[in-house]
């Protein structure tokens, strides 16, 4: 069964909501997308298919403060607000009868951060870790690479375009604010869940980068997967959606993940 539902964050926003139940309490996972995106991209779209074939009950939600179904602040988007809607999306579906622990956590790009944080935070709460092209663990390191990031602190804001949806996001400066005071450098080795880092090979070289070191700080059952002609946004051709669709669904093969 699939539906949607709207659910206020712990700022009164409308928080979007495509939850997927299969029958009986079954795995649990919450999903998370990027920066400026919005749950029905074509990888989180793919996350969510393979997670609920595989007999999951499936989470997808809109971040605040972004170009989708959920609702915006007037302070606008930063990595706090987009952790902490993970945080209430969690909150809030603890109190539904689908709710088990432990449960597993998917993210892409700022999603991936995201849930990288929380397993961080909560190790005990988590099983299974899918950090796909994370582009940060010390927030310092994103505002000195990300060229987004260097024209923000330049000019004080930065328009994002998003042609699927013909819409634009302002990211300001309350951003790098931030996102600064963020470092998982020290807590990563925290994480118990078995984890897959998931990155691909034409994505900027930074955010490579940071999928290694990543994947040499995780002291957990780890694995890092390097898909070979794949974006930054996994699956927005035909082929790299099939790249990252068997991806997934090899991720989560009975024989892989036990």
């Amino acid at each position: 069964m699939r539906k949607k539902i709207f659910i206020k964050n712990r700022k009164g926003l409308k928080v979007a909501i495509d939850l997927t139940l299969n029958s009986g309490r079954g795995r649990l996972v919450f999903l998370e997308h990027g920066l400026s995106s919005r749950k029905e991209y074509p990888h989180m779209k793919v996350m969510e298919e393979t997670f609920a074939e595989n007999g999951y009950n499936v989470v997808n939600f809109d971040a605040t403060n972004s170009l989708n179904e959920s609702e915006s602040s007037s302070e606008g988007l930063t990595f706090s607000s987009h952790y902490e809607d993970l945080v209430d999306v969690i909150k809030w579906a603890k109190t539904r009868e689908f709710y088990s622990e432990p449960f597993a956590l998917a993210g892409q790009s700022l999603g991936g951060a995201s849930c990288l944080n929380y397993a961080c935070e909560h190790p005990e709460k988590i099983d299974l870790l899918i950090v796909a092209c994370c582009p940060f663990i010390d927030g310092k390191k994103l505002v000195e690479n990300d060229e987004m990031m260097k024209k923000i602190e330049e000019v004080g804001y930065f328009d994002k375009v998003s042609r699927s949806v013909n819409r634009t996001l302002r990211i300001n400066k309350i951003f790098i604010d931030d996102v600064k005071t963020y470092d998982m450098t020290d807590k990563i080795k925290n994480i118990k869940a078995k984890t897959f880092v998931v990155q691909g090979l034409l994505d900027a070289e930074y955010i490579k980068k940071t999928a290694h070191e990543i994947y040499d700080l995780l002291e957990c059952d780890k694995h890092l997967i390097l898909l070979e002609n794949t974006p930054h946004d996994l699956a927005n051709t035909p082929q790299t959606k099939e790249i990252f669709t068997n991806t997934m669904r090899d991720i989560l093969k009975d024989t892989y993940f036990k």
